[in-house]
Protein backbone atom coordinates (compact mmCIF):
# COMPACT_ATOMS: atom_id res chain seq x y z
CA UNK A 1 0.00 0.00 0.00
CA UNK A 2 0.69 3.40 -0.91
CA UNK A 3 1.99 5.77 2.73
CA UNK A 4 0.20 9.06 2.61
CA UNK A 5 2.54 12.21 3.82
CA UNK A 6 -0.03 13.66 6.54
CA UNK A 7 0.22 11.13 9.05
CA UNK A 8 1.48 8.31 7.01
CA UNK A 9 -1.70 7.13 6.22
CA UNK A 10 -2.39 4.28 4.69
CA UNK A 11 -4.09 5.02 1.24
CA UNK A 12 -5.85 2.35 -0.79
CA UNK A 13 -4.04 0.49 -3.69
CA UNK A 14 -3.77 1.83 -6.89
CA UNK A 15 -5.56 -0.68 -8.66
CA UNK A 16 -8.33 0.17 -6.53
CA UNK A 17 -8.41 3.55 -7.73
CA UNK A 18 -8.01 2.73 -11.38
CA UNK A 19 -10.86 0.43 -10.63
CA UNK A 20 -13.09 2.84 -8.58
CA UNK A 21 -12.41 5.01 -11.93
CA UNK A 22 -13.35 2.38 -14.16
CA UNK A 23 -16.72 2.32 -12.52
CA UNK A 24 -17.71 5.89 -12.53
CA UNK A 25 -16.47 6.22 -15.95
CA UNK A 26 -18.93 3.92 -17.16
CA UNK A 27 -21.59 5.63 -15.63
CA UNK A 28 -20.97 9.03 -15.84
CA UNK A 29 -20.72 7.96 -19.95
CA UNK A 30 -23.93 6.05 -19.95
CA UNK A 31 -25.59 8.74 -17.76
CA UNK A 32 -24.78 11.84 -20.19
CA UNK A 33 -26.81 9.76 -23.15
CA UNK A 34 -29.96 10.78 -20.81
CA UNK A 35 -29.87 14.09 -20.50
CA UNK A 36 -32.69 16.31 -21.25
CA UNK A 37 -30.94 19.75 -23.13
CA UNK A 38 -27.72 19.98 -25.03
CA UNK A 39 -27.72 16.21 -25.90
CA UNK A 40 -25.38 16.62 -29.06
CA UNK A 41 -22.77 18.29 -26.33
CA UNK A 42 -22.88 15.39 -23.44
CA UNK A 43 -23.17 12.74 -25.84
CA UNK A 44 -19.53 14.27 -27.33
CA UNK A 45 -18.24 14.15 -23.63
CA UNK A 46 -19.44 10.66 -23.41
CA UNK A 47 -17.17 9.39 -26.39
CA UNK A 48 -14.21 11.32 -24.80
CA UNK A 49 -14.93 9.06 -21.42
CA UNK A 50 -15.48 6.34 -23.42
CA UNK A 51 -12.17 6.61 -25.43
CA UNK A 52 -10.62 7.27 -21.68
CA UNK A 53 -11.94 3.42 -20.68
CA UNK A 54 -9.01 1.76 -22.38
CA UNK A 55 -5.96 3.73 -20.87
CA UNK A 56 -7.33 3.12 -17.36
CA UNK A 57 -7.90 -0.49 -18.44
CA UNK A 58 -4.32 -0.53 -19.55
CA UNK A 59 -2.93 0.74 -16.48
CA UNK A 60 -5.08 -1.97 -14.64
CA UNK A 61 -3.44 -4.76 -17.06
CA UNK A 62 0.01 -3.46 -16.15
CA UNK A 63 -0.61 -3.20 -12.63
CA UNK A 64 1.21 0.48 -12.63
CA UNK A 65 3.63 1.52 -9.88
CA UNK A 66 1.83 3.76 -7.29
CA UNK A 67 3.63 6.82 -7.32
CA UNK A 68 2.87 10.43 -6.16
CA UNK A 69 2.36 12.10 -9.69
CA UNK A 70 0.24 8.74 -10.80
CA UNK A 71 -1.74 8.63 -7.71
CA UNK A 72 -2.44 12.49 -7.93
CA UNK A 73 -3.71 12.56 -11.45
CA UNK A 74 -6.07 9.98 -10.92
CA UNK A 75 -7.53 10.48 -7.91
CA UNK A 76 -7.73 13.96 -9.51
CA UNK A 77 -9.45 12.59 -12.78
CA UNK A 78 -12.11 10.61 -10.52
CA UNK A 79 -12.98 13.47 -8.89
CA UNK A 80 -13.47 15.21 -12.20
CA UNK A 81 -15.73 12.70 -13.32
CA UNK A 82 -17.41 12.84 -10.38
CA UNK A 83 -18.63 16.46 -10.91
CA UNK A 84 -18.97 15.73 -14.39
CA UNK A 85 -21.43 13.28 -13.38
CA UNK A 86 -22.94 15.56 -10.95
CA UNK A 87 -23.76 18.08 -13.74
CA UNK A 88 -25.14 15.43 -15.50
CA UNK A 89 -27.57 14.16 -12.80
CA UNK A 90 -29.02 17.83 -12.27
CA UNK A 91 -29.16 17.94 -16.44
CA UNK A 92 -31.65 14.69 -16.13
CA UNK A 93 -33.73 15.70 -12.96
CA UNK A 94 -33.94 19.37 -13.04
CA UNK A 95 -37.26 21.07 -14.93
CA UNK A 96 -36.15 20.74 -18.60
CA UNK A 97 -37.89 24.88 -19.03
CA UNK A 98 -35.32 26.08 -16.84
CA UNK A 99 -32.39 24.00 -17.77
CA UNK A 100 -33.57 25.19 -21.49
CA UNK A 101 -33.15 29.02 -20.36
CA UNK A 102 -30.10 28.36 -18.37
CA UNK A 103 -28.37 26.43 -21.09
CA UNK A 104 -25.54 28.74 -21.69
CA UNK A 105 -24.39 28.26 -18.31
CA UNK A 106 -24.79 24.31 -18.83
CA UNK A 107 -22.55 24.54 -22.02
CA UNK A 108 -20.06 26.52 -20.15
CA UNK A 109 -19.68 24.31 -16.82
CA UNK A 110 -19.82 21.25 -19.30
CA UNK A 111 -16.89 22.33 -21.48
CA UNK A 112 -15.02 23.63 -18.29
CA UNK A 113 -15.55 20.27 -16.72
CA UNK A 114 -14.45 18.34 -20.07
CA UNK A 115 -11.51 21.11 -20.35
CA UNK A 116 -10.31 19.62 -16.18
CA UNK A 117 -10.59 15.88 -17.12
CA UNK A 118 -8.03 16.54 -20.30
CA UNK A 119 -5.76 18.41 -17.67
CA UNK A 120 -5.68 15.55 -15.19
CA UNK A 121 -5.74 13.49 -18.00
CA UNK A 122 -2.51 14.91 -19.29
CA UNK A 123 -0.63 14.62 -15.49
CA UNK A 124 -0.65 11.16 -16.00
CA UNK A 125 3.17 10.54 -16.31
CA UNK A 126 2.72 8.63 -19.21
CA UNK A 127 5.92 8.38 -20.33
CA UNK A 128 7.74 6.72 -17.12
CA UNK A 129 4.91 4.04 -17.10
CA UNK A 130 4.84 0.72 -18.43
CA UNK A 131 2.09 0.97 -21.08
CA UNK A 132 2.26 0.52 -25.35
CA UNK A 133 3.44 3.14 -27.66
CA UNK A 134 -0.28 2.74 -29.27
CA UNK A 135 -2.01 3.95 -25.93
CA UNK A 136 0.48 6.77 -25.02
CA UNK A 137 0.07 8.27 -28.49
CA UNK A 138 -4.22 8.16 -28.06
CA UNK A 139 -3.82 9.03 -25.07
CA UNK A 140 -1.97 12.55 -25.74
CA UNK A 141 -4.13 13.43 -28.89
CA UNK A 142 -7.45 12.56 -26.54
CA UNK A 143 -5.95 15.12 -23.57
CA UNK A 144 -4.92 17.31 -26.33
CA UNK A 145 -8.80 17.49 -27.95
CA UNK A 146 -10.43 17.60 -24.41
CA UNK A 147 -8.58 20.58 -23.51
CA UNK A 148 -9.34 22.52 -26.93
CA UNK A 149 -12.97 21.18 -27.12
CA UNK A 150 -15.57 23.94 -27.74
CA UNK A 151 -19.06 23.56 -27.07
CA UNK A 152 -21.76 25.95 -28.21
CA UNK A 153 -25.75 25.59 -27.10
CA UNK A 154 -27.94 24.66 -30.08
CA UNK A 155 -29.05 28.20 -32.34
CA UNK A 156 -33.00 27.00 -31.91
CA UNK A 157 -32.09 27.03 -28.34
CA UNK A 158 -30.63 30.21 -27.98
CA UNK A 159 -33.76 31.83 -30.38
CA UNK A 160 -35.93 30.15 -27.58
CA UNK A 161 -34.34 31.97 -25.06
CA UNK A 162 -34.58 35.49 -26.44
CA UNK A 163 -37.90 35.26 -27.25
CA UNK A 164 -38.58 34.39 -23.51
CA UNK A 165 -36.42 37.23 -22.28
CA UNK A 166 -38.64 39.20 -25.10
CA UNK A 167 -41.78 38.10 -23.46
CA UNK A 168 -40.96 38.48 -19.67
CA UNK A 169 -39.10 41.63 -20.16
CA UNK A 170 -42.14 43.25 -22.10
CA UNK A 171 -44.41 42.05 -19.31
CA UNK A 172 -46.20 39.05 -20.23
CA UNK A 173 -47.06 39.94 -23.61
CA UNK A 174 -50.30 37.70 -23.84
CA UNK A 175 -51.34 34.21 -24.86
CA UNK A 176 -50.62 33.66 -28.17
CA UNK A 177 -47.05 34.68 -27.81
CA UNK A 178 -46.52 32.48 -24.47
CA UNK A 179 -47.95 29.31 -25.71
CA UNK A 180 -45.48 29.77 -28.84
CA UNK A 181 -42.54 29.91 -26.80
CA UNK A 182 -44.07 27.30 -24.41
CA UNK A 183 -44.45 25.07 -27.85
CA UNK A 184 -41.33 25.46 -29.28
CA UNK A 185 -39.61 24.50 -25.52
CA UNK A 186 -41.57 21.53 -25.50
CA UNK A 187 -39.85 20.16 -29.22
CA UNK A 188 -36.54 21.59 -28.29
CA UNK A 189 -36.73 19.28 -24.74
CA UNK A 190 -39.21 16.19 -25.84
CA UNK A 191 -41.92 17.26 -23.48
CA UNK A 192 -45.36 15.62 -25.23
CA UNK A 193 -47.49 18.08 -27.09
CA UNK A 194 -50.61 18.21 -24.55
CA UNK A 195 -51.96 20.34 -21.39
CA UNK A 196 -51.18 17.69 -18.97
CA UNK A 197 -47.46 17.22 -19.87
CA UNK A 198 -47.11 21.15 -20.00
CA UNK A 199 -48.83 21.86 -16.95
CA UNK A 200 -46.79 19.06 -15.09
CA UNK A 201 -43.35 20.56 -16.39
CA UNK A 202 -44.69 24.06 -15.05
CA UNK A 203 -45.78 22.59 -11.48
CA UNK A 204 -41.70 21.57 -11.42
CA UNK A 205 -40.75 24.56 -12.27
CA UNK A 206 -43.14 25.94 -9.63
CA UNK A 207 -41.39 23.84 -7.04
CA UNK A 208 -37.70 24.56 -8.26
CA UNK A 209 -38.58 28.27 -7.31
CA UNK A 210 -39.92 27.28 -3.96
CA UNK A 211 -36.72 25.23 -3.27
CA UNK A 212 -34.95 28.48 -4.09
CA UNK A 213 -37.03 30.22 -1.93
CA UNK A 214 -36.06 27.76 0.93
CA UNK A 215 -32.35 28.15 0.28
CA UNK A 216 -32.80 31.88 0.47
CA UNK A 217 -32.18 32.62 -3.19
CA UNK A 218 -33.65 35.29 -4.62
CA UNK A 219 -32.29 36.02 -7.62
CA UNK A 220 -33.01 32.57 -9.10
CA UNK A 221 -36.15 32.59 -7.33
CA UNK A 222 -36.92 35.73 -9.17
CA UNK A 223 -36.09 34.42 -12.46
CA UNK A 224 -38.04 31.26 -12.47
CA UNK A 225 -40.97 33.10 -11.19
CA UNK A 226 -40.75 35.07 -13.71
CA UNK A 227 -40.20 32.81 -16.54
CA UNK A 228 -43.65 31.24 -14.39
CA UNK A 229 -45.39 34.67 -15.13
CA UNK A 230 -44.86 34.19 -18.76
CA UNK A 231 -45.50 30.72 -19.00
CA UNK A 232 -48.89 30.06 -17.38
CA UNK A 233 -50.37 32.51 -19.85
CA UNK A 234 -50.31 29.92 -22.45
CA UNK A 235 -53.97 28.98 -23.57
CA UNK A 236 -52.41 25.39 -24.78
CA UNK A 237 -52.66 24.82 -20.48
CA UNK A 238 -56.04 26.31 -19.60
CA UNK A 239 -59.58 24.88 -20.66
CA UNK A 240 -61.69 27.96 -21.71
CA UNK A 241 -62.80 28.86 -18.33
CA UNK A 242 -59.34 29.22 -17.03
CA UNK A 243 -58.66 31.04 -19.91
CA UNK A 244 -60.07 34.36 -18.23
CA UNK A 245 -58.61 33.49 -14.68
CA UNK A 246 -55.21 35.50 -13.83
CA UNK A 247 -52.36 34.09 -11.92
CA UNK A 248 -54.10 35.69 -8.93
CA UNK A 249 -52.90 32.76 -6.55
CA UNK A 250 -49.48 33.93 -7.41
CA UNK A 251 -47.81 35.23 -4.44
CA UNK A 252 -45.54 37.95 -4.38
CA UNK A 253 -41.75 37.88 -3.94
CA UNK A 254 -40.09 40.22 -1.16
CA UNK A 255 -37.98 42.84 -2.31
CA UNK A 256 -34.45 41.47 -2.51
CA UNK A 257 -32.05 43.03 0.09
CA UNK A 258 -29.38 44.28 -1.84
CA UNK A 259 -32.78 46.54 -3.87
CA UNK A 260 -32.83 48.84 -0.50
CA UNK A 261 -30.88 51.92 -0.52
CA UNK A 262 -28.58 52.45 2.80
CA UNK A 263 -29.43 56.13 2.75
CA UNK A 264 -33.23 55.91 2.65
CA UNK A 265 -33.89 52.22 3.38
CA UNK A 266 -36.42 52.43 0.45
CA UNK A 267 -36.43 50.45 -3.17
CA UNK A 268 -34.21 52.08 -5.31
CA UNK A 269 -35.48 53.53 -8.79
CA UNK A 270 -31.84 55.04 -10.33
CA UNK A 271 -29.33 53.16 -7.89
CA UNK A 272 -25.85 54.08 -8.59
CA UNK A 273 -22.23 52.83 -7.99
CA UNK A 274 -19.96 55.70 -6.29
CA UNK A 275 -16.22 55.92 -5.98
CA UNK A 276 -16.17 53.40 -2.49
CA UNK A 277 -17.86 50.66 -4.06
CA UNK A 278 -21.31 51.26 -2.44
CA UNK A 279 -24.93 51.75 -4.24
CA UNK A 280 -27.44 54.25 -3.38
CA UNK A 281 -30.34 56.09 -4.90
CA UNK A 282 -29.15 58.75 -7.41
CA UNK A 283 -31.10 61.48 -5.93
CA UNK A 284 -30.22 60.70 -2.38
CA UNK A 285 -26.67 60.72 -2.97
CA UNK A 286 -26.82 63.61 -5.04
CA UNK A 287 -28.39 65.21 -1.71
CA UNK A 288 -25.64 64.00 0.01
CA UNK A 289 -23.00 65.73 -2.05
CA UNK A 290 -25.33 69.13 -2.58
CA UNK A 291 -25.10 69.35 0.78
CA UNK A 292 -20.91 69.66 0.91
CA UNK A 293 -19.90 66.21 1.78
CA UNK A 294 -17.14 64.70 -0.17
CA UNK A 295 -17.11 61.24 2.45
CA UNK A 296 -19.06 58.00 1.92
CA UNK A 297 -22.26 58.18 3.35
CA UNK A 298 -22.11 54.20 4.39
CA UNK A 299 -18.62 53.78 4.95
CA UNK A 300 -17.47 57.34 5.98
CA UNK A 301 -14.42 57.16 4.26
CA UNK A 302 -12.96 60.17 1.88
CA UNK A 303 -13.93 59.68 -1.58
CA UNK A 304 -11.20 60.26 -4.58
CA UNK A 305 -14.26 61.50 -7.14
CA UNK A 306 -18.31 62.66 -7.00
CA UNK A 307 -18.71 60.56 -9.88
CA UNK A 308 -21.45 57.91 -9.65
CA UNK A 309 -21.80 55.20 -12.20
CA UNK A 310 -25.34 53.81 -12.65
CA UNK A 311 -26.39 49.99 -11.69
CA UNK A 312 -27.67 49.24 -14.78
CA UNK A 313 -27.78 45.40 -14.14
CA UNK A 314 -29.47 46.53 -10.34
CA UNK A 315 -32.02 48.66 -11.97
CA UNK A 316 -33.26 46.19 -14.45
CA UNK A 317 -33.51 43.32 -11.53
CA UNK A 318 -35.49 46.03 -9.76
CA UNK A 319 -37.64 46.76 -12.29
CA UNK A 320 -38.30 43.18 -13.27
CA UNK A 321 -39.68 42.67 -9.52
CA UNK A 322 -41.26 45.82 -8.79
CA UNK A 323 -43.36 44.74 -12.84
CA UNK A 324 -43.65 41.16 -11.34
CA UNK A 325 -45.68 42.27 -8.33
CA UNK A 326 -47.34 45.36 -9.92
CA UNK A 327 -49.07 42.37 -12.03
CA UNK A 328 -49.60 40.10 -9.22
CA UNK A 329 -51.57 43.24 -7.42
CA UNK A 330 -53.47 44.08 -10.42
CA UNK A 331 -54.92 40.84 -11.29
CA UNK A 332 -55.66 40.40 -7.36
CA UNK A 333 -57.74 43.33 -7.90
CA UNK A 334 -60.57 41.31 -9.52
CA UNK A 335 -62.12 39.68 -6.34
CA UNK A 336 -62.30 42.87 -4.23
CA UNK A 337 -64.21 44.52 -7.05
CA UNK A 338 -66.55 41.80 -7.24
CA UNK A 339 -66.64 41.80 -3.66
CA UNK A 340 -69.91 42.83 -1.58
CA UNK A 341 -67.88 44.76 0.73
CA UNK A 342 -68.02 48.21 -0.70
CA UNK A 343 -64.51 49.58 0.70
CA UNK A 344 -62.77 46.91 -0.89
CA UNK A 345 -64.19 47.66 -3.91
CA UNK A 346 -63.38 51.30 -3.89
CA UNK A 347 -59.75 50.16 -2.32
CA UNK A 348 -59.47 48.57 -5.44
CA UNK A 349 -60.71 50.89 -7.98
CA UNK A 350 -58.20 53.67 -6.36
CA UNK A 351 -55.35 51.59 -6.45
CA UNK A 352 -56.17 50.86 -10.33
CA UNK A 353 -56.33 54.27 -10.88
CA UNK A 354 -52.71 54.59 -9.55
CA UNK A 355 -51.24 51.90 -11.67
CA UNK A 356 -53.05 53.65 -15.04
CA UNK A 357 -51.36 57.07 -14.20
CA UNK A 358 -48.01 55.46 -13.68
CA UNK A 359 -47.46 53.52 -17.10
CA UNK A 360 -48.93 52.36 -20.11
CA UNK A 361 -47.75 48.99 -19.24
CA UNK A 362 -49.97 48.72 -16.50
CA UNK A 363 -52.82 49.79 -18.66
CA UNK A 364 -52.28 47.20 -20.67
CA UNK A 365 -51.99 44.45 -17.57
CA UNK A 366 -55.62 45.87 -16.70
CA UNK A 367 -57.21 45.17 -20.01
CA UNK A 368 -55.46 41.63 -19.99
CA UNK A 369 -56.88 40.29 -16.56
CA UNK A 370 -60.26 42.01 -18.23
CA UNK A 371 -60.93 44.21 -15.05
CA UNK A 372 -62.81 47.10 -17.35
CA UNK A 373 -66.29 45.59 -18.15
CA UNK A 374 -66.12 44.45 -14.11
CA UNK A 375 -65.48 48.48 -13.31
CA UNK A 376 -67.76 49.36 -16.30
CA UNK A 377 -70.68 47.66 -14.37
CA UNK A 378 -69.87 49.59 -10.94
CA UNK A 379 -71.43 52.71 -13.21
CA UNK A 380 -74.59 51.03 -13.01
CA UNK A 381 -77.87 52.62 -11.73
CA UNK A 382 -78.30 49.48 -9.35
CA UNK A 383 -75.44 50.55 -7.53
CA UNK A 384 -76.46 53.09 -4.98
CA UNK A 385 -73.17 54.18 -3.36
CA UNK A 386 -72.65 57.44 -5.71
CA UNK A 387 -68.62 57.18 -4.10
CA UNK A 388 -67.97 53.98 -5.92
CA UNK A 389 -69.34 55.25 -9.29
CA UNK A 390 -67.41 58.37 -8.93
CA UNK A 391 -64.10 56.31 -8.59
CA UNK A 392 -65.17 54.05 -11.42
CA UNK A 393 -65.78 57.01 -13.64
CA UNK A 394 -62.38 58.20 -12.70
CA UNK A 395 -60.55 54.89 -13.33
CA UNK A 396 -62.14 54.54 -16.74
CA UNK A 397 -61.14 58.02 -17.67
CA UNK A 398 -57.68 57.72 -16.90
CA UNK A 399 -57.28 54.31 -18.53
CA UNK A 400 -59.08 55.46 -22.14
CA UNK A 401 -56.16 57.97 -22.05
CA UNK A 402 -54.25 57.59 -25.22
CA UNK A 403 -55.50 54.48 -25.92
CA UNK A 404 -57.80 53.72 -28.89
CA UNK A 405 -57.98 50.38 -28.01
CA UNK A 406 -59.25 50.49 -24.08
CA UNK A 407 -61.65 53.40 -25.72
CA UNK A 408 -63.38 50.81 -27.44
CA UNK A 409 -63.54 48.36 -24.99
CA UNK A 410 -64.93 50.87 -22.47
CA UNK A 411 -67.52 51.71 -24.73
CA UNK A 412 -68.27 47.70 -25.44
CA UNK A 413 -68.75 47.65 -21.70
CA UNK A 414 -71.67 49.68 -22.16
CA UNK A 415 -70.15 52.65 -20.43
CA UNK A 416 -71.79 55.64 -22.54
CA UNK A 417 -75.04 54.78 -21.28
CA UNK A 418 -73.75 54.63 -17.53
CA UNK A 419 -72.03 57.82 -17.93
CA UNK A 420 -74.87 59.80 -19.72
CA UNK A 421 -77.17 59.14 -16.38
CA UNK A 422 -74.31 60.14 -14.14
CA UNK A 423 -74.62 63.60 -16.31
CA UNK A 424 -77.86 63.96 -14.09
CA UNK A 425 -76.66 63.33 -10.82
CA UNK A 426 -74.91 65.13 -8.10
CA UNK A 427 -72.55 67.44 -9.36
CA UNK A 428 -69.28 65.60 -8.68
CA UNK A 429 -70.26 63.02 -10.66
CA UNK A 430 -71.40 65.07 -13.05
CA UNK A 431 -67.67 66.36 -13.51
CA UNK A 432 -66.58 62.78 -13.75
CA UNK A 433 -68.90 61.40 -15.97
CA UNK A 434 -68.38 64.45 -18.73
CA UNK A 435 -64.38 64.19 -18.00
CA UNK A 436 -64.59 60.16 -19.03
CA UNK A 437 -67.03 61.55 -22.48
CA UNK A 438 -64.89 63.70 -23.70
CA UNK A 439 -61.78 61.52 -23.31
CA UNK A 440 -63.95 59.02 -25.32
CA UNK A 441 -64.88 61.57 -28.13
CA UNK A 442 -61.23 61.66 -28.71
CA UNK A 443 -61.58 58.85 -31.10
CA UNK A 444 -64.13 60.19 -33.98
CA UNK A 445 -65.66 56.66 -34.63
CA UNK A 446 -67.19 56.61 -31.06
CA UNK A 447 -68.37 60.35 -31.67
CA UNK A 448 -71.48 58.92 -33.23
CA UNK A 449 -72.32 56.51 -30.47
CA UNK A 450 -72.30 59.17 -27.68
CA UNK A 451 -74.89 61.49 -29.24
CA UNK A 452 -77.09 58.75 -29.80
CA UNK A 453 -77.51 58.00 -26.31
CA UNK A 454 -80.83 59.54 -25.10
CA UNK A 455 -81.23 62.68 -23.88
CA UNK A 456 -76.95 62.88 -23.78
CA UNK A 457 -76.52 65.63 -25.63
CA UNK A 458 -79.13 68.08 -23.60
CA UNK A 459 -77.56 66.65 -20.67
CA UNK A 460 -74.50 68.29 -22.04
CA UNK A 461 -76.32 71.89 -22.93
CA UNK A 462 -77.64 71.81 -19.73
CA UNK A 463 -74.37 71.45 -17.89
CA UNK A 464 -72.35 73.83 -20.26
CA UNK A 465 -74.39 76.54 -18.89
CA UNK A 466 -73.96 74.89 -15.11
CA UNK A 467 -72.41 76.99 -12.56
CA UNK A 468 -69.87 74.43 -11.79
CA UNK A 469 -66.66 75.95 -14.39
CA UNK A 470 -64.87 72.48 -14.94
CA UNK A 471 -68.08 70.45 -15.78
CA UNK A 472 -68.80 73.23 -18.08
CA UNK A 473 -66.28 73.87 -19.81
CA UNK A 474 -65.96 69.93 -20.27
CA UNK A 475 -69.56 70.45 -21.77
CA UNK A 476 -68.59 72.50 -23.94
CA UNK A 477 -65.35 71.09 -25.44
CA UNK A 478 -67.27 67.39 -25.91
CA UNK A 479 -70.30 69.11 -28.08
CA UNK A 480 -67.38 70.93 -29.93
CA UNK A 481 -66.23 67.34 -30.38
CA UNK A 482 -70.13 65.77 -31.08
CA UNK A 483 -70.17 68.79 -33.25
CA UNK A 484 -68.55 66.68 -36.25
CA UNK A 485 -71.66 64.70 -36.88
CA UNK A 486 -75.11 66.55 -38.13
CA UNK A 487 -77.41 64.47 -35.98
CA UNK A 488 -75.74 65.64 -33.37
CA UNK A 489 -75.51 69.41 -34.28
CA UNK A 490 -79.58 68.98 -35.11
CA UNK A 491 -80.15 67.75 -31.48
CA UNK A 492 -77.83 71.19 -30.26
CA UNK A 493 -79.75 73.31 -31.78
CA UNK A 494 -83.07 71.99 -30.88
CA UNK A 495 -81.85 72.11 -26.70
CA UNK A 496 -81.29 75.92 -27.76
CA UNK A 497 -77.42 75.42 -28.54
CA UNK A 498 -77.26 76.92 -31.79
CA UNK A 499 -73.14 77.79 -31.93
CA UNK A 500 -72.43 74.05 -33.64
CA UNK A 501 -74.99 74.86 -36.39
CA UNK A 502 -73.75 78.42 -37.08
CA UNK A 503 -70.14 77.04 -37.42
CA UNK A 504 -71.68 74.49 -40.16
CA UNK A 505 -73.72 77.24 -41.93
CA UNK A 506 -70.16 79.48 -41.57
CA UNK A 507 -68.42 76.83 -43.91
CA UNK A 508 -71.16 77.35 -46.63
CA UNK A 509 -74.95 77.28 -47.83
CA UNK A 510 -73.85 74.80 -50.20
CA UNK A 511 -73.26 72.56 -47.68
CA UNK A 512 -76.52 72.62 -46.20
CA UNK A 513 -78.13 72.20 -49.49
CA UNK A 514 -75.90 69.76 -50.76
CA UNK A 515 -76.25 66.99 -48.24
CA UNK A 516 -78.24 64.10 -48.91
CA UNK A 517 -79.45 63.71 -44.81
CA UNK A 518 -82.56 63.56 -43.73
CA UNK A 519 -81.89 66.00 -41.73
CA UNK A 520 -81.10 68.39 -44.36
CA UNK A 521 -84.34 70.05 -44.65
CA UNK A 522 -84.37 71.02 -40.91
CA UNK A 523 -80.57 72.85 -41.50
CA UNK A 524 -82.35 74.62 -44.08
CA UNK A 525 -84.71 75.83 -41.58
CA UNK A 526 -81.98 76.67 -38.56
CA UNK A 527 -80.39 78.58 -41.01
CA UNK A 528 -82.94 81.33 -40.32
CA UNK A 529 -80.34 81.25 -37.57
CA UNK A 530 -77.73 82.96 -39.35
CA UNK A 531 -79.24 86.34 -39.13
CA UNK A 532 -79.74 86.24 -35.77
CA UNK A 533 -76.04 85.41 -35.12
CA UNK A 534 -75.15 88.38 -37.40
CA UNK A 535 -77.17 90.07 -35.16
CA UNK A 536 -76.06 88.95 -31.86
CA UNK A 537 -72.37 87.15 -32.77
CA UNK A 538 -72.35 85.98 -28.71
CA UNK A 539 -75.56 83.61 -29.31
CA UNK A 540 -74.68 80.10 -28.40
Amino acid sequence: MFRGGVGNVLLAPISEVVSRLLVQLFTTAVAAKDVLIEQSNFNELSRYLARIDPVLRELQEKNVRDTPPTRLALESLELEIKSAHELISECTNKSRISLLYNCRDVVKRLQDVTHEIGRCLSLIPIATLDISLDTRDKTVELYGLMQKVEFKAAVAEEEIIAKLDVGMREGQAGRDSAREVLLQIARAVGVPNNPASLQKELEKLKEEKEEALLRKSQAEAMQLDQILAFLSQAETLHSESDRRRSSIGAQPLPAWQPFYCPITKEVMEDPVEIASGQTVERKAIEAWFSAGHRTCPITKAELRSLDVQPNVALRNCIKDWSDRNSRLRIAATKCKLQSDVEQEKLDALKELHRFSEESSTHKAWIQEEELIPIISSLLSSSNKHHYIRRSALATLCSLAADSAIIKEEIVEAGAIQHAVRSLARDVKEGRQAVALLLELSEEPSICERIGKVQGCILLLVTMSNSGNKEAAEDAKRLLRNLSNNIQNVVQMAEANYFKPLVHLLLEGIHRVQGTRSSNGGTLLVYFLVWEAFVADPCLE
